[in-house]
């Protein structure tokens, strides 16, 4: 509890969806502290409790029943993770991987909507976060129904390069609707235009003014 107490006065983002909880709700709170890669939950099935990311990263994905992963966003601080499905009560309608450490904090589903009845300040930050999502997803939609794969690419890493890192190869082709090879094909272009470099398992831009111009044209 000290732990966590000390993370809601350090940390600025939990600190503002925490300050009016209820401390017999905050009791209730436990810190998870997970390794890349190791944590996991899977569309389909049916978890007890709600997760705040208080930092890393972790990516929300639907599978095909190829195996594909389709790669739907990626969760950092003050994401929540199965919030929807407290709600509906039901099984989880995508997959949560951790790509990085992370530190998330877990709500039982029970006192998650007793929180939400008690807590107007953090109810007004939950719809909030949810025409968000509903926003982002429309987007998405959008980007699969009606862009090119080169479009989708370029688009893909314009956004995975707002953290200013390399960008994990993996996560890019998962973001797009078409097969690996194609994207492979368009990232070898886009190389070859000196847009981008292409590693083994990263991406990195080198001219992202160019690639803006280079979707502008498509």
């Amino acid at each position: 509890m000290e732990e966590l107490l000390w993370i809601i006065e350090s940390n600025k983002t939990i600190n503002y969806m925490l300050k009016h909880c209820p401390y017999n709700i905050l009791s209730k709170m436990e810190l998870l502290h997970v390794k890349g890669k190791k944590f996991y939950l899977s569309q389909g099935s049916t978890y007890l409790s709600v997760y705040i990311i208080v930092s890393g990263k972790l990516k929300i994905f639907v599978s095909e029943e190829n195996g594909r992963q389709i790669l739907l966003d990626i969760y950092e601080e003050g994401n929540l993770i199965g919030e929807q499905e407290a709600f509906l009560n039901t099984s989880y309608s995508a997959s949560v991987e951790s790509l990085t450490d992370c530190l998330l904090i877990k709500i039982p589903n029970n006192y998650f909507l007793e929180w939400i009845n008690l807590d107007k300040h953090f109810n007004q930050q939950l719809i909030q976060s949810l025409c968000e999502q509903m926003y982002e997803l429309t987007n998405r939609a959008a980007k699969y129904s009606l862009s090119s794969v080169k479009e989708q690419v370029i688009t893909t890493i314009i956004d995975l390069d707002k953290a200013h890192e390399k960008i994990d190869k993996k996560l890019v082709v998962e973001s797009v609707s078409a097969t690996p090879r194609s994207v492979y094909r368009i990232l070898n272009e886009l190389e070859r235009l000196s847009f981008i470099q292409v590693n083994p398992k990263t991406i990195s831009v080198i001219n992202k003014e160019k690639l803006l111009i280079e979707r502008k044209k498509i």
